[in-house]
């Protein structure tokens, strides 16, 4: 927690101090799940406390498994009998669970990687192989010298065969699994070669010892190096990776040296004291991080001035052409919304955004539900920040919106993808698009607004013109308007993008920021929108709309606009900015409907 404070990003503060509230009640696995994130690798923007996901789900099912040994035990007084229960009931768990995983990972791994009844089968298997060995059942001696190295094998193989994110905990993870159920009923084995004796080795089973402290400071420390580096891409050479191995070891010596005497203290009291001291322990985590969340949102309730964000751009008001930030807000900068929230200041909103890993289509209404102006928005992830906007100006202007955003990818004809996209993802977005075919040749709309980002190549056949790739595929999806000459589609011109790497040295410089250290050249900013243009032109009921005069100067773009940051990432822009370009979208919108 105080790595947040001192060596992380700004913007990673607020995450990281719900992930240290989740990581001390063991909800970790769950909070990654609501929070739609992945287990991702190493990098300056990676989470650091990911790594206890893993711990979280062995405390639910140390938790679990007790309970179902009471309600057992409340359900039989012969032991035999209890006994038989539990078994039969670990057993049929674990199938269950296994079952379960199989089906989750292959609709959606994310979820099911970090999934405590996913992972379930791996822990039952586990006991299951503990009651094997307390009876008695293992491997007999004689083939224990080679099956525990056939076990080995599988476990440190199952690392290079698998991409661990997307294959666990499915049928892929039997490998490992099975392979520590080999090794452990291969222990015992009095062979000098086997790898029973050399796993038992004095300097493995030291390093067994601290292996679960290593493993707890190694990641926090490793993204703080590679945050220090201003690394995103998780490379840190052999000194860097020494320099970690070597940090990693001193805190974790040091925090055993430092919890020794408690934690012996403790166990030898009673149970109500060990309770205690599990409550304090938690207790000394989650009090300091809630109430540093808690000041966190409560510096970030500034309200917006007149001439905040776009307005600061408007021609039709000088008096905003000079204001750059809120008093109130300074030092440093008075930038909007406060940098630890900025990577959240994010509009999308569940019911109306088809989330990647699945295959529905979700689409939400906004405005008024009977309105005789029915518009149909449909779009990517560009598309789905604007949602609170879009709201607004339904609202505002008494129409009904009904709005479907799904992410990489954008309503257009069959087989247009974008390059570098999986299987999974392109079957998923093909899907969506189906879906989205089907609502526009239900008809009923007076338009079609589309949006989506430009920034990104499609997979096109070698020698296949980009932009006339884009056309093709745009009037295709078009096409298929039921009352095309009635319905015009209107489409908007996507905003600029500007990389995090060139934005984030501004954040916390107010001279920086103010000289336009951190902008950069409109051309290269916003993106070539030929494709787009050409579609528009070649189809007799369709226009395009353009603010970026708005999010951006004549010359360049800044990260910054009036006070406010336009960018939550590389190109997404935030909630709070997007609010003050609403009033510039609407007279847009308006001045094109029927």
């Amino acid at each position: 927690m105080v790595m947040s404070f001192v060596v992380y990003e700004p913007w990673a503060q607020l995450g990281t101090l719900r992930e240290v509230i989740a990581t001390a009640l063991y909800y970790e696995n769950w909070h990654l799940i609501s929070e739609q994130l992945t287990y991702d690798a190493a990098g300056s923007e990676t989470s650091a406390l990911q790594h206890f996901w893993s711990l979280s789900v062995q405390a639910q099912f140390f938790v679990v498994l007790p309970l179902i040994a009471v309600i057992v035990t409340l359900l039989s007084r012969r032991r035999a009998t209890r006994v038989r229960i539990f078994w039969v009931a670990v057993i049929v768990g674990t199938a269950c669970s296994f079952v379960y995983a199989w089906q989750l990972n292959a609709f959606d791994p994310t979820r099911a990687y970090f999934d405590s009844f996913a992972r379930a089968w791996e822990l039952g298997f586990g006991g299951i192989v503990a009651g094997l060995w307390k009876r008695g059942i293992v491997i007999p001696a004689a083939w224990r010298g080679i099956t525990g190295w056939i076990g080995l094998a599988m476990i440190i193989s199952s690392g290079f065969v698998f991409e661990g994110k997307e294959a666990y905990p499915g049928p892929a993870a039997l490998l490992p699994v099975l392979g520590a159920a080999v090794v452990l009923l291969s222990a015992g084995s009095t062979h000098r070669a086997s790898a029973s004796r050399v796993l038992s080795h004095r300097s493995l089973v030291q390093l067994d010892r601290i292996s679960y402290g290593l493993y707890l400071w190694h990641w926090p420390i490793l993204i703080a190096y590679l945050t220090y580096r201003g690394n995103t891409d998780g490379v840190i050479g052999p000194l860097g990776a020494i320099a970690v191995l070597a940090a990693a070891y001193v805190a974790t010596m040091l925090t055993t040296w430092l919890l020794r005497l408690p934690t012996r203290w403790a166990a030898n009291r009673g149970v109500w004291t060990q309770l205690a001291a599990i409550v304090v322990a938690i207790a000394i985590a989650v009090v300091p991080a809630t109430t540093s969340h808690a000041a966190i949102m409560r510096s970030a309730d500034v309200p917006l001035e007149a001439c905040s964000g776009a307005a600061a751009l408007d021609p039709d008001r000088p008096e905003c052409h000079d204001f750059t930030a809120h008093a109130s807000r300074m030092p440093p900068t008075g930038v909007l919304p406060v940098e630890a929230l900025r990577r959240t200041d994010d509009a999308t909103r569940s019911e109306c955004w088809s989330d990647m890993g699945d295959d529905a289509f979700d689409m939400c209404t906004l405005g008024d539900p009977d309105s005789d102006m029915r518009i149909l928005a449909l779009g990517d992830s560009h598309l789905a920040v604007m949602t609170d906007a879009i709201e607004q100006i339904a609202e505002d202007q008494g129409w009904r919106v009904d709005m479907a955003a799904r992410g990489w990818c954008r309503w257009m004809g069959e087989d247009a993808q974008l390059a570098d996209l999986s299987q999974m993802l392109q079957d998923r977005c093909t899907s969506w698009r189906e879906e989205a075919d089907a609502v526009v040749d239900e008809g009923g709309y007076d338009a079609i607004f589309v949006a989506a980002a430009s920034h990104s190549a499609f997979a096109v056949p070698e020698g296949t013109d980009q932009a006339e790739f884009e056309t093709e595929k745009l009037l295709e999806a078009w096409s298929k308007r039921p009352d095309a000459e009635n319905v015009p589609i209107i489409a908007l011109h996507d905003n600029p993008m500007i990389l995090s790497s060139v934005q984030s040295p501004c954040f916390g410089n107010a001279r920086a920021l103010n000289d336009g250290d951190c902008s950069v050249p409109r051309d290269e900013a916003i993106a070539d929108t030929t494709g787009l243009d050409d579609a528009v032109a070649q189809d007799p009921n369709a226009v395009t709309i353009d603010v970026n005069d708005f999010i951006c100067a004549p010359d360049r773009c800044n990260p910054v606009v009036g006070g406010v940051a336009v960018y939550r990432d590389n190109a997404h822009m935030t909630a709070t900015f997007i609010g003050t370009l609403r009033p510039y979208l609407e007279r847009e919108l308006v001045d094109v409907l029927p």
